[in-house]
């Protein structure tokens, strides 16, 4: 069986080392991390042309990220045909109305302030696993 992935996207160390754990000790998947949007995105799109994008449970976008910002990455995701099905939660210190407002706009699965708990992962982890 294919290996599942959690894609993290974080550009703090200590915020990308607490949610790294977390998700180590809500579930299974294989945890791929990007430390900013443009390298997220040269990600995604190697994990497009090979199909194995389909193997990403959810991606855990932070907002504030260097070169890209998650904003606009979450935007190339949906503007995407075949990346648009992936589920995006936004990891985030962000208490800005107006980026939750277009978060949600573009369909994210949850809005989570840092820190993330394992209550919070396994709540959205779920939902994941009933709409399939």
């Amino acid at each position: 069986m294919a290996p599942s992935y959690i894609l993290l996207v974080e550009d703090n160390p200590d915020d990308l080392f607490l949610a790294s754990r977390i998700i180590g000790k809500a579930c299974a998947h294989e945890i791929l991390t990007a430390r900013d949007g443009e390298e997220a995105d040269e990600l995604l799109r190697r994990m497009e042309q090979d199909g194995s994008y389909r193997q990403i449970e959810l991606v855990l976008l932070d907002l504030k990220l260097p070169k890209v910002s998650g904003l606009d990455l979450l935007r190339g995701i949906r503007g995407n045909t075949n990346l648009q099905v992936l589920k995006v939660a936004i990891l985030t210190s962000s208490d800005n109305e107006t980026d939750q407002e277009q978060c949600w706009e573009l369909g994210v699965v949850d809005y989570i302030y840092k820190p993330m708990t394992v209550e919070r992962l396994n709540r959205i982890l779920s939902r994941n696993e009933e709409a399939q």
